[in-house]
């Protein structure tokens, strides 16, 4: 046994963030500045966590965490905290580390120590890819800042003590840096430091140390501060001058013998010691089994370990003399290192996670190869090499993005160094070339053909296939966790020590996620592997012993047996067993089985789940724990290593308690109870025949039409929403890069993962709309259901939908009949039959659907079998036929009056049916059923094959109908949207060219809040644009058509009547249409000369020609156009979107569903409003000079006697912009919709916000999803999140509740000091009121900014279906009131301000009513915190009789104002304002509606205050008096000059309120909106009810 070093480390199961962050760097640091970014925001979560727990560092000093507003201020924080004598990290990856580059080279020069922590991430190139990269760390190579790579997490960790001791000793900041995810998420065993040895090594921020060098003790004498004090008050300085050329060389060239060069000496002295003190050695390289080799490897980060375990395999199978070489300082580049270990050796593959295409060489190659070349020519300080000692450099990319690094690839790299293997495109290192690709299917790829798995004896590889949100990751977690603490048990019981005497790792655990962009609901996978041995292979499992395929629906999309090693065992999600679970496995799985001798064991793990909580949302995620027990079951790890049930079980209840604890041991027993159901209850199923029964698509057989036909406008064919519609006439082909098939042939090809490496792919594009074919059945565990009896038509379902999963439309009944007769009844002689005879089936169910509806009205397609067994003559086939499909068709006349009754009444024969189709895009959220609440139209069902089958007929058939016409539209004007009534907007969604605008089948969480918002936008531009582009489409070829016939002769009249004019228009459409400009009027005139003097003189037919070629082909572009393949031809795309980077770019942007059939472009984090802007400016330019200018050149020439042209015009036409273009031009160009979060938009992207709402461009609208969490990095603190902890980087603990910081809402600032822009804070609560913001914001002569309130369900802690009724708790509440800002209105904030559709506007809250007691209460913002889980550690459960001893809110509110809340008083416990910490309490209504007791934080109640002042200060600017704001005033200004007692104040200051609130005045009105007459308004408007809501939503007494 070795001698036991003095600090061995504690072992601790973790992934490399929280090593590094929560397990090292809290512990050292006095401050964490940093930002979200993936994937190193954990790391910044987890310091903020430390800090929020009350954590101190080791040297017993509290810390600060600050979460910056972007990467930029992040970094320029952290140094400015580091330069004032204070140990500082930051932690960033990918663009982060890039956009704050310009931060970085300062820093040296001011005396920084900072360290920054980097989870190495590709960056943003042809596609923005989050996963495993060296980029970005690549790009900051010049900064003059160390940098150190960790080939696994605990280098990573020990290196984040010997950088910071470097940076410290050298007075120069260092990255440190681990792969991101492949490093940062990979769990495994570790060893945290010791307190005594971070203590020892790095020792105290203040110590006073020897100045380690001549150039410090210049500086600072012979001893300076450990971390020197730059910004120090006693001793000042200026920080980071300006120099001149007498200045500025000196002191770059002075850093690098002053500074640099000592580095490298600093850390050879700290890893020695870090090794005598830990038993853990690294060097400046780290070389393994290099002395015999020939060919060596080098690489950086995680790869090294996989390399090493192929130089194992190739010394071991083929007597290989291969080693490796692990860089674990690359800045300073250790030059003497390098040669050393490479010199003499036959060739050095070198192997990068990034590629420099257009460099000679990529980074470590270059310094290699100088390096090498340096000793070659004997430079002084190297060793000197010679010639036969200088290798062959191969170099070599692998790996990007988290590319998948194999063994196969480590052995393809060798063959083909030692000239064993070609390239892909035939080349070999014998021809001269030496770069390979690794990884991807490329012309100068390697690959070997031998493919060894590299993994240990007898290890147990898993591998989880699951559904985002169904708990996979956390139950990986656990899984790895509970092996992990295995180890103890073993220790305990058989006391095996390591060589240095610590308990050995008996078992070595290693697991890490694979998932990719998309959100919840999307499949995912997980990986781990357990084994006696250390686990050196990090990539995708292809020896899999054991897979957990929780997802039942796997089979269908994946092959879960891929990969697998021959005897392992297939644990699948089924309730099903023996011959009924063999028949769900399709052909292809039984074969694979088979051949492959795999065991098949089922787990009813949604069933165990079920019982153990009534929650879906809990039943989901619990359901893996079942499979976390049925691995254990099946695996041989208990068996082999002796561990009894009793002990195991044990150990997983200790697991569960760490991770669950918190929420009380209800929650961990019951996730105990689904383990051991899931121990007991896994299943073996017998191997049954190759030809049994195939039951496997778990689909059931949709009735189809026949072959579609052309349209016939009488309900044959294809209808307004079919995809397979003929490119126009006169359309250009497209640019293969644009088309759907040449996407399709890329992604949805069945390559998977191996996608070619092809020109297509250098190209960060998707063809547009490609979601709209997309199937979110594997995401559905329930689906809606619609009974069409039920439905009132209020359309509150198709609105609150985030996934155009409701299509639906209103149509006449005979052009239903026919379309079910034409497309389904087969027999053609039957069919005729039917069609003729059909005026009389349909008068006849008319006559029974009126008298149903005085009586019990049965069902429409009762009423059909009825009448047409009646009418007769119909064989019985066909009547099967016609009975058949119209059983699969919703049709609604019951309660639809607004489509049945009420115009059947006026015109018999005139009311129509409405339907609402369930289709493939759907989720399974429930919004819908929610929404639809007691009028029961919609319910959840289990997804059956019967079910899904009823929908895809439905949708089938709903293809074949035509769009809804205006009759049934009610007082929604399709052709002028604008003019129709508020309450009838929803109406728009009937029109399906309205409803598919934005197409879904994107990555989205189910039930996205934002999707919503999104659809809202989309379609509310569709509906008002698409009119105005073919009113102006015909506007323009009659125009045209005009010039055609007159055209010629009306030139002849103006050259007759003026030549100068006449010879000015001439140049004008030369110069613009003609293509004959030049840079001034004299060059111009030299081009038409020139072109005259080839051609022959321009005659007035060409001019005429040339403006009826251009308004033809803009008219063609507007109304004709097929702008996505397949789809209608009405025009080419009405807008275009720009996204600030989110969950929105996320969702909406992985291939190879996108949901946005339009223009869109996403950036950066925080730049989305500024590409939105430039690209509104370039729509500007183009609408000038295709439709503007023409049609004005045009008009002129037809319509004007005289002046028909001057200098001036033909001026501002050359220099044409908005400026000068007319109010109805500006309507018709085209619109840009920015989106992005309350991050990318609120914080980060602020100043970008605030510039472009300054420039007010008449076409640029942007919407805020207003999440108030950074959602898409995982839930962190944005300065639009509540004051309330809870959140990531806001985390509550001991140390703090929150931040005692009041929400932002960015809407409200832009009400002053930034121009005249249209601002609204609407949500999906009030559809028709979010619709017409939007409407006006489109009409606004500038720009519109809309905040919208957007459910995350995962981050907010709330149900998927509580979209609408979270968004209508937060508007009630106060927590985000509504208001529309419409500068058309008036120039004072009364006239323009409306604040109508907040219940009680003149009140603080409103009064709502206990449902279960009709006892009267107010809704404050505490009241929704309760609905929320993010909030539930401010509220606790109480008795009634506890309550009786607190503080009633409303009570509370009365005593306290924000300014006391401001100067502290509410700490002060003898002032009137002083709020005990959960002293308060709210009376809330339960889940089964009875009345139940809450105390809350005192947070909680700062946050009532803050939000009841920004409300009082929004009423304030609206025009409206508050009246419990002038009551309250009063009192307290009563009791602080002490009129009137404390003790009264406390005892009766409810009733104080209501004594001395002045009665209600006239309500305010807000000016009135100028709009047009609505036109063409036949049938009545429907009735829009209020949307029933859970019974915990208040209902308005007082509105």
């Amino acid at each position: 046994m070795k001698s036991r070093p003095q600090y061995p480390g504690i072992r601790v199961t973790a992934n490399g963030n929280q090593l590094v962050s929560y397990h090292t760097e809290t512990r050292i640091a006095d401050a964490g500045v940093f930002y979200p970014i993936t994937p190193s925001t954990e790391g910044g979560e987890l310091y903020q966590q430390a800090f929020a727990e009350g954590k101190l560092n080791v040297f017993g000093r509290n810390t600060i965490a600050v979460e910056a507003e972007g990467e930029h201020a992040a970094q320029g924080g952290a140094i400015a905290h580091s330069v004032c004598g204070k140990r500082v990290v930051n932690y960033t990856s990918g663009q982060g580390v890039v956009y704050g580059l310009e931060q970085y080279y300062h820093a040296p020069g001011k005396g920084s120590t900072m360290v920054l922590e980097v989870a190495a991430r590709a960056l943003t190139k042809h596609a923005l890819n989050v996963h495993c990269g060296h980029d970005d760390v690549m790009g900051a190579l010049d900064t003059g800042w160390i940098m150190a790579f960790g080939k696994d997490a605990q280098q990573a960790a020990d290196q984040a003590l010997i950088v910071r001791r470097v940076t410290e000793l050298s007075l120069t900041p260092g990255m440190n840096v681990m792969d991101g995810f492949l490093t940062s998420h990979l769990e495994r065993t570790f060893y945290k430091h010791e307190s005594e040895l971070i203590r020892r090594f790095l020792g105290a921020p203040d110590d006073l140390i020897e100045c380690p060098t001549e150039s410090q003790r210049q500086l600072f004498g012979p001893k300076r501060r450990r971390v020197p004090r730059m910004i120090d008050l006693t001793n000042p300085v200026l920080l980071g001058p300006v120099q001149n050329q007498e200045h500025y060389m000196q002191g770059v060239v002075a850093r690098r013998n002053e500074f640099t060069e000592p580095i490298l000496q600093f850390f050879e002295q700290a890893y020695e010691e870090f090794g005598a003190l830990t038993g853990r050695y690294y060097g400046l390289v780290t070389q393994y089994k290099t002395d015999d080799a020939d060919t060596v490897f080098v690489a950086l980060g995680s790869a090294a370990e996989n390399i090493e375990a192929g130089v194992d395999y190739l010394r071991e199978k083929r007597g290989a003399k291969v080693g490796s070489v692990h860089i674990n300082v690359f800045r300073p580049f250790p030059e003497a290192a390098v040669i050393k270990a490479l010199t003499g050796k036959k060739n050095v593959i070198i192997l990068e996670r990034t590629d420099e295409p257009m460099a000679g060489d990529n980074p470590m190659g270059r310094d290699i190869r100088t390096a090498l070349h340096k000793a070659l020519q004997g430079v002084q300080g190297l060793p000197a090499i010679t010639a036969d000692q200088m290798p062959r450099l191969f170099g070599g990319i692998y790996g990007l993005g988290s590319r998948d690094f194999r063994p196969e690839h480590t052995i393809g790299a060798y063959e083909f160094a030692i000239g064993q293997r070609a390239r892909k495109d035939g080349k070999r290192a014998s021809d001269g070339v030496s770069f390979m690709v690794l990884g991807v299917d490329h012309p100068y790829e390697v690959k070997s053909d031998d493919t060894p798995s590299l993994l240990p004896d007898k290890a147990v590889a898993v591998r989880f296939h699951s559904v985002g949100g169904w708990g996979a990751i956390t139950t990986g977690k656990n899984l790895g966790a509970i092996i992990g603490d295995l180890n103890d048990l073993l220790y305990e019981r058989d006391r095996v020590v390591d060589e240095f005497g610590n308990p050995k790792e008996i078992i070595h655990v290693s697991a890490n996620p694979k998932y990719g962009s998309e959100k919840k609901g999307a499949p995912t996978a997980y990986f781990m592997v357990a084994a006696p041995e250390r686990i050196r292979v990090n990539c995708d499992l292809r020896h899999v012993t054991v897979v957990l395929c929780c997802d039942p629906k796997a089979f269908t999309h994946t092959n879960p047996l891929d990969g697998m090693a021959e005897g392992g065992c297939l644990i699948w999600e089924s309730d099903e067993t023996g011959k009924n679970a063999w028949e769900r496995l399709p052909l292809w799985a039984r074969k694979q089985i088979i051949d492959k001798k795999i065991r098949v064991y089922t787990l009813p793990g949604f069933e165990i789940a079920r019982k153990a909580t009534d929650r879906g949302d809990l039943q989901l995620r619990m359901q893996g724990n079942a499979f976390l027990g049925a691995f254990f079951a099946v695996s041989p790890l208990l068996k082999e290593f002796r561990i009894t049930p009793e002990q195991f079980r044990d150990v997983v209840k200790n697991q569960y308690v760490k991770k669950f604890g918190r929420l009380g041991d209800a929650v961990v027993n019951s996730n105990m109870e689904v383990m051991t159901q899931g121990f007991e209850r896994v299943h073996e199923i017998p191997i049954g025949e190759l030809s049994a029964a195939d039951r496997s698509t778990m689909r059931g057989q949709a009735l189809l039409p026949m072959v579609a036909k052309a349209p016939n406008g009488d309900g044959e064919g294809c209808g307004s929403a079919c995809r397979s519609h003929e490119i126009p006439e006169g359309q250009l082909e497209r640019t293969p890069v644009t088309r759907v098939k040449n996407f399709d042939d890329m992604f949805r090809a069945g390559l998977g993962y191996n996608q070619p490496a092809n020109a297509y792919a250098a190209m960060g594009v998707m063809a547009a709309g490609s979601g709209d074919t997309a199937s979110k059945y594997v995401a559905r565990r329930e689906t809606p259901l619609y009974i069409a009896e039920n439905c009132t038509q209020c359309m509150e379902c198709i609105a609150v939908c985030p996934d155009t999963a409701l299509p639906n439309c209103s149509q006449d009944l005979d052009t239903v009949l026919r379309t079910a007769v034409t497309n389904y009844v087969t027999d053609a002689s039957e069919r005729q039959k039917m069609l003729q005879l059909m005026p009389e089936i349909e008068k006849r169910t008319r006559a029974m659907m009126r008298e149903g509806l005085v009586k019990d009205p049965p069902p429409l397609q009762q009423i059909l079998q009825k009448v047409t067994n009646e009418v007769n003559g119909f064989s019985p086939e066909a009547k099967r036929q016609f009975f058949d499909v119209l059983a699969k068709v919703p049709m609604a006349y019951q309660k639809t009056n607004a489509i049945f009754a009420t115009p059947e009444k006026k015109t018999p024969g005139a009311g129509g049916v409405f339907s609402i189709f369930v289709s493939d895009l759907c989720k399974g959220c429930a919004a819908c059923v929610t929404a639809c609440g007691e009028h029961q139209a919609l319910r959840m069902v289990q997804e059956t094959e019967e079910v899904n089958a009823e929908h895809e007929t439905g949708t089938a058939f709903l293809d074949l109908l035509p769009d809804t016409a205006q009759k049934y539209l009610g007082l929604y004007n399709d052709a002028r949207p604008q003019d129709s009534k508020t309450a009838t907007l929803r109406n728009m969604l009937m029109v399906r060219r309205n409803y598919d605008a934005l197409v879904s089948g994107d990555g989205a969480c189910a039930g996205c809040g934002e999707k919503s918002i999104l659809r809202a936008a989309a379609a509310v531009t569709e509906a008002y644009m698409r009119p105005v582009f073919h009113a102006k489409a015909d506007r323009l070829r009659a125009t045209a058509d005009r010039l055609d016939q007159i055209g010629v002769q009306k030139f002849a009249e103006l050259k007759a009547r003026n030549v100068e004019e006449y010879t000015l228009l001439r140049q004008a459409v030369a110069h613009l249409l003609m293509g004959l400009g030049g840079e001034d009027d004299k060059d111009t005139k030299a081009r038409i000369a020139a072109h005259e003097g080839a051609h022959g003189p321009i005659a007035d037919k060409e001019l005429v020609d040339a403006l009826t070629m251009v308004m033809r082909q803009e008219a063609f572009n507007h109304k004709d156009l097929q702008a996505i393949d397949g789809r209608l031809p009405n025009g080419m795309s009405v807008m275009a979107m720009a996204a600030h980077t989110g969950c929105n770019t996320v969702y909406g942007s992985t291939p190879p569903n996108n949901p946005h059939p339009y223009p869109w472009m996403n950036s950066l984090f925080q730049d989305g409003i500024t590409v939105g802007w430039l690209i509104g400016e370039s729509f500007i330019v183009d609408h000038g000079r295709r439709s503007v200018v023409p049609e004005r050149l045009a008009a002129a020439l037809l319509d004007r006697e005289k002046d028909v042209i001057n200098p001036r015009e033909y001026y501002e036409y050359l220099h044409f912009s908005d400026a000068v273009m007319t109010d109805q031009e500006i309507i018709e160009m085209p619109k840009v919709w920015v989106v992005g979060g309350d991050g990318g938009m609120g914080d980060i992207g602020y100043q970008n916000m605030s510039k472009v709402m300054l420039q007010n461009r008449p076409n640029v609208k942007a919407v805020m999803l207003d999440t108030q969490v950074y959602s898409n990095t995982g839930g962190q603190n944005s300065d639009s999140t509540p004051m309330l902890g809870g959140n990531d980087m806001n985390v509550f603990g001991a140390a703090t509740q929150g931040k005692n910081v009041e929400k932002k809402t960015v809407a409200e600032t832009f009400l002053a000091g930034h121009g005249s822009p249209f601002v609204a804070q609407v949500s999906i609560a009030n559809a028709p009121k979010l619709y017409k913001a939007i409407l006006d914001g489109i009409e606004y002569r500038g720009t519109a900014f809309l905040q919208c309130f957007t459910t995350c369900q995962p981050e907010h802690g709330v149900a998927d279906d509580m979209a609408l009724t979270q968004a209508q708790r937060v508007r009630d509440s106060r927590g985000a009131p509504e208001f529309v800002f419409n500068p058309r209105l008036g120039e004072t904030y009364p006239e323009a301000l409306d604040i109508k559709g907040n219940p009680s506007s003149d009140l603080d809250w409103y009064e709502a009513k206990f449902k279960s007691t009709n006892e009267p209460y107010r809704y404050t913002v505490a009241h929704w915190c309760d609905t929320e889980a993010r909030f539930r550690n401010h509220l606790k459960k109480i008795k009634k009789e506890a309550a009786a001893t607190l503080i009633p809110l409303e009570n509370m509110l009365v005593r306290i104002t924000q300014q006391d809340v401001v100067y502290r008083r509410y700490l002060v416990k003898g002032h009137r304002s002083y709020v005990p910490d959960f002293g308060v309490y709210i009376k809330v209504q339960g889940a089964d509606g009875v009345v139940e007791y809450r105390s809350i934080s005192r947070q909680l109640v700062l946050f009532c205050v803050e939000r009841r002042k920004a409300w009082r200060m929004l009423q304030s600017k609206a025009g409206v008096e508050n009246r419990e704001y002038k009551a309250q005033r009063s009192i307290l200004a009563d009791v602080d000059a002490g009129k009137i007692s404390k003790e009264d104040l406390f005892a009766r200051a409810e009733e104080l309120m209501k004594e001395r609130m002045p009665k209600p005045g006239a309500a305010h009105k807000p000016a009135d909106a100028k709009v047009g007459t609505p036109q063409g308004a036949v049938a009545a408007a429907p009735r829009v009810p209020s949307p029933s809501v859970p019974a915990d939503v208040p209902t308005p007494t007082g509105v």
